[in-house]
C-alpha cells in the first residue's frame, strides 16, 4: 500500500517504486521452498489514502484473486509505506486469519497495543529512519516496536531495520525506507543509507537480510492460539494416567507450516489443497477508488 502521490496516474502504481522488480527471475529464485510469487499492486484516484479508506472493498479484490488462483494461503503477506502502512496495519488486523505477514515502512501512525495483539502471530518487519522528517521515529516507530515485541507469540519472527539517514522521497528527508526492501538489500541500495542495522524481537543483530527469503519462510514457526492452548491443557489433564513418554507426544505442538512457503495466509481447513506447491502473493500497493466502492489492481504474475 503506497502513500500519497501513487495512486491517481494509471500505470504509476508500477512506476513509482520499484516492488516490480520483484518479478523477476532474481527475485523469484528468493522465494523459501520455490514456488514463486504473484505480486498484487493496486491504485485508485486520490486524494482517498489508505489511512482513511474502507479496507473491506480492498480485501474483497484480494480474496478474490486468491480464490481464483494457485495461491498458497499460508503465505500471504501485505505491506505498506508513510500513510500506506496504516492501512496495511487496518487490512491485517481485520482479518488476522487471513494474512501471515506484514511490513510496514517509515509509518505515519504507530501500531496500537490493540492492534499488536491482533497481528501477534503474523511475521512483522517494520523498516525506518531515525532523521525521518515526516515519520516520527520516537512517536511512530519505536512505539509500534514496543507494542509488537510485546505481543508477538515469537520474538524471532519479527524485525526492525532502522537507520540513522536514509534517501529522501520527495521533499521528505530520509524517508526512503523502502528502497532497501525494494531490491532486497542489494549492496548498491544498502550503501545510500547510514547506520543501517536488523535486529529481531529479542534484539539480536540480523546479519545478511533478505525480505523475501524471509517473509516466505515458515519453518519453526509455531502459532500460539486458543485451540492450541486448551489442546495442551487437555494434554496434561491427561499426563496422570498415561506414562511420561505417552504425555511427551501428545503435548508436543504440531509444526502447521513445515513444508509450505510463507508469504499469504489462511490457516483454517480449507487451507489443504491439492497441489504441493503453490504461488505466493504479496501485495504491495493498494489504493482503493474515490468511493471505496471498487479497486482498480495491476498482478504481476511470475512463475518458475
Amino acid at each position: 500500500m503506497p502513500g500519497a502521490g501513487e495512486g491517481t496516474p494509471e500505470g504509476h502504481e508500477l512506476d513509482a517504486n520499484d516492488f516490480a522488480y520483484w518479478s523477476s527471475e532474481e527475485y523469484q529464485a528468493k522465494v523459501t521452498n520455490g514456488g514463486g510469487m504473484y505480486i498484487m499492486i493496486m491504485r485508485a484516484p486520490e486524494p482517498v489514502y489508505f489511512d482513511t479508506c474502507p479496507t473491506e472493498p480492498i480485501f474483497a479484490a484480494v480474496n478474490d484473486f486468491v480464490s481464483k488462483h494457485n495461491v498458497d494461503k499460508s503465505r500471504i503477506f501485505i505491506g505498506g509505506w508513510c500513510v500506506g502502512a496504516t492501512g496495511a496495519v487496518n487490512l491485517a488486523q481485520a482479518h488476522p486469519d487471513f494474512f501471515d505477514g506484514i511490513m510496514l515502512f517509515s509509518p505515519r501512525t504507530f501500531v496500537s497495543d490493540t492492534e499488536a495483539k491482533a497481528i501477534r502471530n503474523m511475521k512483522f518487519w517494520m523498516f525506518s529512519s531515525k532523521g525521518d522528517t515526516y515519520s516520527n521515529y520516537a512517536a511512530f516507530v519505536l512505539t509500534s516496536w514496543n507494542n509488537v515485541t510485546a505481543a508477538t507469540t515469537d520474538k524471532s519472527q519479527v524485525r526492525l531495520t532502522s537507520s540513522s539517514l536514509a534517501p529522501r522521497a520527495a521533499l521528505l528527508l530520509n524517508h526512503y525506507s523502502w528502497l532497501v526492501a525494494e531490491q532486497d538489500f542489494s549492496p548498491a541500495v544498502t550503501s545510500q543509507y547510514r547506520g543501517l542495522t536488523t535486529v529481531d524481537g529479542n534484539g539480536k543483530a540480523i546479519t545478511n537480510p533478505s525480505v523475501i527469503s524471509f517473509m516466505t519462510d515458515s519453518d519453526g514457526w509455531v502459532e500460539e492460539t486458543e485451540t492450541e492452548t486448551e489442546t495442551e491443557s487437555e494434554s496434561e489433564a491427561e499426563e496422570e494416567n498415561e506414562s511420561e513418554t505417552q504425555a511427551e507426544t501428545e503435548t508436543q505442538p504440531a509444526s502447521e507450516h513445515s513444508e509450505k512457503d510463507y508469504s499469504e495466509l489462511k490457516r483454517g481447513e480449507d487451507e489443504k489443497q491439492s497441489s504441493s506447491v503453490k504461488t505466493a502473493l504479496i501485495i504491495t500497493a493498494c489504493v482503493a477508488a474515490a468511493a471505496c466502492a471498487g479497486v482498480v489492481f495491476a498482478i504481476i504474475k511470475k512463475k518458475k
